[in-house]
C-alpha cells in the first residue's frame, strides 16, 4: 500500500440520503467515515490494492448479514492530509485495512469525517447496487 492506495468503505442502506434514481442526487453522510464504538477508533476499509471496489463489495455482504448500497474510497494521501494515520492490518481477513480516528476528540473526528466524506463524494461511487 501507498499514499495513492484507494481506501474502499462500504456504506450501509442507511447512511445515503435522498431517494431518487439521479445518481447526483444520492450523497452519503458523513457518518461513513465516523468510527463507531465497537470500531475502537479504527475504520473499516479494504486495501484497494488488493480489492476492485465491487469486489469488496461482494466479500463485504456475503460474510453474514451485513448490508452496503456501493462504495466509495479515500486515498491515503487524503488521509495523510487529515492528519490521520492508516495501514493494513490484514485481520480478520488478507486486505482489511483501518483509518485510525485513535485520540481525537468527537468534535475533531466529526471534522475529519466531514473531510473524508467531501474527498470520497468528489471522486465519486466506485461502486453501486
Amino acid at each position: 500500500m501507498n499514499s495513492s492506495t484507494i481506501l474502499l468503505r462500504q456504506v450501509h442502506p442507511s447512511f445515503v440520503q435522498a431517494d431518487s434514481i439521479s445518481s447526483q442526487v444520492f450523497t452519503i453522510t458523513s457518518q461513513v467515515f465516523r468510527p463507531t464504538p465497537k470500531d475502537e477508533g479504527l475504520l473499516s476499509v479494504y486495501n484497494g490494492e488488493k480489492f476492485s471496489a465491487d469486489e469488496s463489495h461482494s466479500h463485504f455482504t456475503n460474510e453474514s448479514a451485513n448490508q452496503s448500497f456501493g462504495v466509495v474510497g479515500v486515498t491515503g494521501e487524503e488521509c495523510d492530509a487529515r492528519q490521520l494515520k492508516w495501514g493494513e492490518d490484514n485481520d480478520p481477513f488478507d486486505g482489511h485495512s483501518y483509518i485510525d480516528f485513535n485520540g481525537l476528540a468527537n468534535k475533531e473526528i466529526e471534522k475529519r469525517a466531514k473531510l473524508l466524506k467531501k474527498a470520497a463524494m468528489e471522486r465519486g461511487w466506485l461502486y453501486r447496487q
